[in-house]
């Protein structure tokens, strides 16, 4: 006998943390395979239906700011979160105003087990730093290891410990986005006064440039997947009106 719509079925979730939405009851089955024939959107060449998950579920994420309770399209039907759910992540932009924000959530990831399938889905991330931060971002990278102490250093990180916040524990990382402020970004800035930080005497463009290049060359030489880009701003209040006009 065919379950009646009312009746509730839990959602078991797979060793990737995804939800098994695959049909289990006759009036399930029934109703997925009506909206795959029926449905005008479902009906088109998968091909489509990707393309169209991408500019859906492209945006950026702040796991750092309040987030406000949204109606998805992933709960739509059970065949269109087969198809996103894990697409989606893809396109995700993982953004932090500060190292801080970005350092709590690397060890969030790194140090829990449960979300630790997630560092595979992670493909951009975006970072609000100043030029200091950028030779602290660098020296993480390439802490100066001889060549038998990296090597005990990348086997550990192979296997999930990590002792340091590095980009090297995101296996699908291809793109690192600085949002570089003149000047000094603090981690605490939504409640200082920020108009006294940006009078602090920024350095000079050509301290910034070595710093760039410094940080880019050391990811060239670690990390050459990862293609690395520059967001410049004037003052930390530039880049911080910047962050709030992106997806909420």
């Amino acid at each position: 006998m065919s379950s009646s719509p009312k009746e509730q079925t839990p959602l078991p979730k797979l060793d990737s943390s995804i939800f098994d939405v695959a049909p289990k009851t006759d009036w399930q089955k029934s109703i997925t395979k009506r909206n795959a024939l029926e449905s005008p959107l479902l009906r088109m060449p998968r091909e489509l239906r990707d393309l169209i998950w991408t500019f859906t579920f492209t945006q950026t994420i702040r796991p750092e700011a309040p987030q406000n309770s949204a109606y998805s399209p992933l709960v739509v039907c059970r065949q269109l979160y087969r198809e996103a759910a894990s697409l989606s992540h893809t396109f995700l932009i993982w953004s932090f105003s500060c190292q801080p924000s970005w350092e709590d959530f690397f060890w969030s990831l790194c140090e829990n087990e449960k979300p630790k399938y997630k560092k595979s889905l992670i493909r951009s991330i975006q970072i609000g730093v100043d030029s200091t931060d950028l030779y602290m971002l660098a020296e993480r990278e390439d802490p100066g290891y001889d060549v038998e102490e990296e090597k005990v250093e990348i086997a550990r990180e192979d296997q999930g410990e990590y002792r340091r916040v590095t980009f090297r524990a995101f296996e699908n990382l291809s793109h690192l986005e600085l949002l570089l402020s003149a000047t000094e970004v603090f981690g605490d800035s939504d409640d200082d006064d920020e108009t006294e930080h940006d009078t602090i005497p920024p350095p000079n463009s050509t301290e910034i440039n070595e710093a760039k290049e410094n940080f880019t060359r050391t990811m060239r030489q670690k990390l050459p997947r990862v293609r690395v880009t520059y967001r410049e701003f004037g003052n930390t209040s530039a880049m911080k009106k910047y962050l709030e006009e992106q997806d909420p």
